[in-house]
């Protein structure tokens, strides 16, 4: 983040010490802090005075995009089907609350959690709602998505940076800084900084420490946490001397704003080059392996990961922000933004991660002695539609939302609030985002009517909200417990590529697409009791793996009757399409035991094609698919080597006109018998051939 050079000190951001001088002009929030401090006494609700302060810290972890309600906290498993979607409720460890079925580890949590169903911002516009959320303060444009200003309310994170300061210096080893945002600010596309993620009017100096990373990377590290080579530390504990000499000097000549928080800034500048804490803190290979591995090898795990280790490094509030991927500013359905193919991007990109991390650090921080001193808070800017629309996707819905609490004065195991029976809008105690924030205020000590005055003198409130009562206390609301349901598998691998199992050396294909995980699948597939028709199967023959389809694969004796038209695919779904070109490539060669007469059968009644295609329901039925590029090939059944077979796609979204991507693409060999009339097997003397397809790959363009 800071880096010494020979005219000053110089943020990530391109400030210079000079204009840190000319834009620093107030001290926090025009006044000066003891003046801030300065608030007006209230009368403390029943039950909250054991809360106030309790959190040392607070972790939030922000699923920009806007995660749905209906897939994660809020299940409505008796609404119509347009509705409740295709993932069913499941049973956490507390009676009566239930989550969605992608979030099996969460539900095993749920006694450390306070979920609020009933959050409402009424604005469907990502900046419009997301300025709402992480301020406590509406946005004056209404309706609509737009970039920072400098008159915007600061966010939650400068606040806290401003009353509840991190650590001490780094000297008495403690991390300096006050709030830190991991690993990427948000962004709308096509690239636009989201709003309410700075300090505002309070000024650039009250931002908070902005860290572009990805702690997943095997060489992760942090270059701006090490001195440059020029700059051995005698000579930065001199240039500090020096320093701290000329402010003696302007000290004794009485120094006004500007100089002030000039100092600050730079004293904080000197403290996280020297810190040891803070390289200690973001340097990820002191954690156990097993430790990272828990937590999963994803960009947002180790992100959260990380974060926990910044809060025991004495930083006060961590954001992690949910991070982009690749070249997905310009598609239709980024982060939890699912437009198109809600069900997919849930199921296989969003949800397993999440429930991986979120649980991690709950069950991290328990052992660890530091979730009664730790406020974990997960919030998107708003929900999603409660009807699923024509393109498989959920669309922007701040009416209603969930949001979950844990940790430091939250008393677990309870659900506030609630929406109506289609998931839609509050049924009960609707929660404003201000009080939210009055909450997370309460819990960190800072009292939610302190008062100071705008740049233009104006009173204003950290939080016009109502602390949520209901939520605090030191026990769980009720010591019941149950089984949790749901599965809790192994933690999955998050850095897989578009397609799995690509030398068939798993020998398992699965039928079902939808609600198993991405692996090929065989349709129509080999059973016993088909026989030898047309069907197709995963072997293994001399040692090598291979998928093979065509007849006779069992007794080498086809027989049946195969009609025009009759098709066998080896398929699977392209995990996590994005828009851009992808070539599908395949290793083919024939086989069979005679292959004359294979080649005089096959060759005239079936015809093999390589294909790229797209989706065209939620359930991603194999009948109904439609292809984006196919390319037909030949087969050779005189024992030569496998040969490449490709095609390559150019697959599109919405925003560029097309739909491609509304339920998902895949890629698929098929084998049809496309010459007309009916092939009687058994009558045309053929005993055995097939298609015999050794290794597969995928590449992708963005």
């Amino acid at each position: 983040m800071l880096r010494v050079l020979d005219d000053g000190v110089q943020l990530c951001d391109g400030f210079t010490r000079r204009e840190w001088l000319r834009l620093g002009g107030l001290s926090c929030l025009g006044l000066s802090l003891p003046r801030l401090l300065a608030a007006a006494p209230r009368q403390a609700a029943p039950g909250t005075l054991a809360t106030f302060g309790r959190a040392k810290a607070c972790i939030l972890l922000f699923l920009a995009g806007g995660p749905p309600q209906h897939e994660t906290f809020d299940p409505k498993p008796d609404a119509p089907a347009e509705i409740r979607g295709p993932f069913h409720p499941i049973a956490t460890n507390v009676p009566g609350i239930r989550f969605c079925e992608l979030l099996p580890r969460t539900a095993h949590l749920a006694d450390r959690l306070a979920v609020v169903r009933s959050v409402t911002t009424d604005e469907n516009a990502h900046s419009a709602s997301a300025y709402w959320m992480l301020t406590g303060y509406p946005s004056p444009l209404k309706g609509v998505d737009f970039a920072p200003r400098p008159d915007d309310w600061p966010c939650v994170a400068s606040i806290v940076q401003a009353l509840r300061p991190g650590g001490a210096p780094a000297r008495a080893g403690r991390a300096p800084f006050g709030a830190v945002v991991l690993p990427e600010p948000i962004v709308n596309n096509p690239n636009i900084l989201f709003p309410a993620q700075n300090g505002g009017f309070m000024g650039r100096g009250w931002d908070p420490q902005v860290f572009r990373c990805n702690p997943a990377d095997p060489d992760f590290r942090i270059d701006s946490l090490a001195l440059p080579g020029d700059v051995p530390p005698l000579r930065l504990r001199q240039r500090r001397s020096l320093l701290e000499q000329v402010n003696r000097h302007l000290d004794a000549a009485g120094r006004h704003g500007v100089t002030a928080n000039h100092d600050r800034l730079t004293r904080q500048a000197f403290d996280v080059l020297t810190s040891e804490a803070a390289r200690a803190a973001f340097d990820l290979r002191r954690e156990k392996r097993q430790t990272r591995d828990r937590y999963g090898r994803h960009k947002f795990n180790q992100s959260v990961l990380l974060a926990r280790r910044l809060v025991e490094a004495g930083v006060r509030l961590v954001q992690v922000n949910w991070p982009r991927e690749p070249g997905d500013t310009s598609s239709g359905n980024p982060l939890w933004d699912t437009h198109t193919d809600n069900a997919g991007r849930l199921k296989d990109v969003l949800c397993p991660p999440f429930d991986v991390a979120f649980s991690a650090l709950l069950e991290d921080l328990d052992e660890r002695g530091l979730l009664a001193e730790t406020l974990v808070a997960v919030m998107g800017e708003f929900g999603r539609t409660p009807k699923i629309n024509a393109r498989g996707g959920r669309d922007h819905w701040g009416h209603v939302f969930s949001v979950a609490l844990a940790g430091a004065g939250i008393s677990g195991g309870q659900v506030y609030g609630a929406s109506d029976k289609n998931g839609g809008h509050p049924a009960a105690n609707p929660v404003r985002p201000q009080d939210l924030t009055a909450t997370l205020f309460h819990l960190l000590g800072i009292n939610p009517d302190t008062e100071y005055r705008s740049p233009e003198g104006r009173p204003l409130r950290v939080s016009t909200g109502t602390v949520l009562d209901r939520l605090l206390g030191l026990e769980p609301a009720t010591q019941a417990r149950i089984t949790p349901g749901g599965t809790v598998g192994p933690i999955p691998s998050f850095d897989r590529g578009p397609l799995a199992n690509l030398s068939f050396t798993e020998g398992t294909v699965i039928k079902d697409t939808f609600r198993n995980p991405a692996f090929w699948v065989i349709n129509p597939l080999w059973r016993p009791d088909r026989g030898d028709e047309l069907s197709a199967c995963a072997i293994e023959a001399r040692g090598r793996h291979h998928a093979v389809l065509g007849y006779g694969l069992a007794t080498g004796r086809g027989h049946g009757r195969v009609p025009q038209g009759t098709r066998v695919l080896l398929t699977q779904p392209i995990f996590n399409p994005r828009p851009g070109r992808y070539t599908f490539t395949v290793q083919a060669s024939g086989g069979g035991n005679d292959p004359t007469r294979c080649a005089r059968v096959w060759g005239g009644q079936c015809t093999c094609r390589l294909m790229v295609f797209r989706y065209t329901d939620a359930a991603r039925s194999l009948d109904k698919i439609a292809e984006l590029a196919g390319v037909p090939f030949d087969v050779s059944f005189t024992g030569e080597e496998p040969v490449p077979v490709r095609v390559s796609a150019d697959v599109k979204d919405q925003e560029e006109g097309k739909q491609h991507l509304n339920f998902g693409i895949g890629v698929a060999v098929v084998v049809e018998k496309s010459a007309p009339g009916v092939l009687d097997l058994a009558s045309a003397g053929q005993h055995q051939a097939f298609l015999q397809i050794g290794a597969a790959g995928l590449s992708y363009q963005p």
